[in-house]
């Protein structure tokens, strides 16, 4: 049998583990609201044959077209790309099918990708660019190379 000591101790735990519960979830939805601000501005959306593409841009110069991996968008492409913008490029940042605004599609292989990249870059009216393919942005950069060759001036994978 429990005795008091060991309830107002387990009481106490629960106490404070409700307080340090609550203090992370208002931390979490500060941190998820500035968040939600930071890419809710600052990007556009394209109205291309390949469907909706969200992207941004940042510099002048070269375009240089940055394909972002998994957990990001366009605001992943513009952080990788700020010193690349800052160097003379025109960078040039999607956000691939099922990020932020842009929807996914019944057909969301990298090959579709591919092409919605190129319709992206027929909607900013430039026929050729670099690439960047970062981690799972990497198979529709390639595919992209493949499908598309008169339009690369280079492809980077990381």
């Amino acid at each position: 049998m429990a005795t008091s000591h060991t309830i107002r101790a387990l009481l106490t735990v629960g106490v404070l583990g409700a307080a340090l519960g609550g203090l992370l979830y208002s931390r979490y939805q500060h941190d998820i609201e500035r968040a939600r601000e930071r890419i809710a501005t600052g990007s556009r959306i394209a109205e291309t044959p390949c469907g909706p593409v969200e992207y941004a841009v940042a510099g002048d110069g070269p375009p240089l077209l940055i394909v972002h991996g998994a957990g990001g968008g366009f605001d992943q492409g513009l952080d990788f790309g700020k010193h690349l913008a800052a160097s003379g490029f025109r960078v040039i940042a999607l956000s691939r099918f099922g990020y932020l605004r842009t929807p996914l599609p019944n057909d969301a292989s990298a090959a579709a990708q591919a092409d919605a990249h190129a319709c992206l870059l027929d909607a900013l009216n430039i026929r050729r660019a670099v690439v960047v393919g970062a981690s799972a942005g990497a198979p529709s950069s390639m595919q992209f190379a493949s499908r598309h060759p008169g339009r690369i001036a280079a492809l980077v994978l990381l």
